[in-house]
């Protein structure tokens, strides 16, 4: 069956998902009578009728539990906009470990499967996990159309693992890992054509002083590291998505006073994240290490001290340190690689790109640098290769570093020829977006 999204008609295949052999000993097969309620509780193993559409919920509350869909679709029939297709949840104070869900279709929804405690804002710190919520395995399972995040997983949760799963066409960023949550691993999946939810050639409209403009967007990318440390992201193909591949920021705390029952702090920042042999094809950042870290935040109304404000500007610093970024090949972007904060490992990785501007790596953040004497500090850039056409030095700085290590990085200049070395050279400032999520912006007719 052939869809097409609305991220500029991108066609893309519904493929069928791997089913196992059949319910084991001891697991409640849920039949057709179950499929239109509107939330199905799952408290022991589970196995869905897959020759039905299953039109509500579906809530895995209990430890030790396996969730097997068989292969059926879930597929929203609400007008709730906040429901979820699958939801893996538990109260903040309750532990909730050892959860499988496999073979599973979701279409539509706020989030095609969300992993989350119910509460965990008023966690204290250093009590997060007295009671986790840890060891989840999502696998063989496609994420179709969600509203928001295909898969969200959010704070103070340990230990999710996504496994050949396929996440497409979500209005926001295909795989989410929130603030404050660590370890979970993303392998052999496909992340692609997501974040064009707001990605409209009219403009999406927004007021200010009484005046109303409207903004084009920049979308979002295929896998948000926000603020989530100890993550493995192996072996996946993240392609197609609005902003880019993989970013990694921290969330400054936003909405602070425009939305008090949304906001809380975030404690921790994308620190210590492995990005290994993963194939990342288009849009405008392969992998992006810090990605806030220079950019305009002003209208997220923050609780993180800026660290440069002014009339329509607030800067706030992007805590994304010690990640290494190796062996990934990255292609059709016009930034493959972007490094904005300090010890990140950039090793093996290959860059192809046709991009008339394009860079295949490129360190440094100018408002950091220039604001708080902080360029930065510590990458390690070894032992990659590049094709950049038209470009015989694609590996650049700006504004300023410090202890960096290089070595071994090639380019070809000729892609029918052999490679040279290619040292790390000053290049210019990349153009910054007048506000996050904003490429431009005008009064409106």
């Amino acid at each position: 069956m052939a869809v097409a999204l609305l991220a500029g008609c991108v066609p893309w295949a519904v493929r069928p998902v791997p089913v196992g052999p059949g319910p084991g000993p001891g697991t409640q097969v849920l039949g057709c009578e179950h499929a239109r309620e509107p939330r199905v509780e799952i408290t022991v193993d589970t196995a869905l009728d897959p020759s039905c559409e299953w039109a509500g919920g579906i809530e895995v509350t209990a430890s030790g539990v396996t969730l097997d869909c068989r292969g059926a679709r879930i597929v929203e029939r609400s007008d709730d906009p906040r429901r979820l297709g699958i939801a893996v949840r538990s109260p903040a104070e309750r532990t909730l470990e050892d959860v499988v869900v496999r073979s599973c279709v979701t279409e539509g929804f706020l989030n095609g499967i969300r992993v989350t405690r119910d509460g965990f804002r008023s966690l204290p710190a250093g009590g997060e996990f007295d009671t986790p919520l840890r060891q989840v395995t999502i696998e063989d399972t496609h994420v179709y159309r969600s509203r928001g995040s295909g898969i969200f997983v959010d704070a103070y949760t340990v230990g999710v693992t996504l496994r050949r799963v396929e996440v497409a066409g979500a209005g926001s960023v295909g795989v989410y890992l929130e603030a404050g949550s660590r370890d979970h691993r993303i392998e052999d999946s496909w992340i692609h054509h997501n974040g064009y939810g707001d990605v409209r050639p009219e403009g999406v409209p927004f007021e200010i002083g009484g005046v109303e403009f409207r903004y084009l967007s920049t979308g979002r990318e295929g896998i948000a590291v926000d603020g989530s440390a100890g993550n493995v992201i192996r072996g996946n193909v993240v392609e197609e998505n609005s902003a880019g591949g993989i970013f990694l920021y921290k969330n400054c705390g936003e909405y602070a006073t425009s939305r008090p029952g949304q906001h809380w702090v975030r404690r921790e920042g994308a620190v210590d994240n492995r990005i290994e042999t993963n194939v990342v094809r288009g849009g405008g950042t392969g992998v992006w290490v810090a990605s806030r870290q220079g950019e305009n935040q002003v209208f997220l109304d923050c609780s993180d001290p800026a660290y440069e404000r002014g009339p329509l500007v607030a800067r706030h610093l992007d805590h994304a340190t010690d990640n290494v970024v190796s062996h990934n090949t990255i292609t059709g972007t016009r930034f493959a690689l972007r490094v904005e904060d300090d010890r990140t490992t950039v090793i093996g990785n290959t860059i192809v790109t046709g991009h008339p501007e394009g860079v295949a790596v490129l360190i440094g953040t100018r408002p950091r640098t220039e604001r708080l004497g902080r360029p930065v500090t510590g990458t390690v850039l070894r032992d990659n290769r590049a094709y950049v056409a038209g470009r015989p030095d694609p590996y650049r700085w700006f504004a300023g570093h410090l202890d960096t290590v290089e070595g071994g990085n090639l380019v070809w200049t000729d892609p029918y020829g052999d490679p040279v070395v290619a040292p790390l050279v000053a290049g210019p400032e990349p153009p910054r977006d007048p506000f996050l999520f904003v490429r431009s912006f005008w009064v409106a007719p």
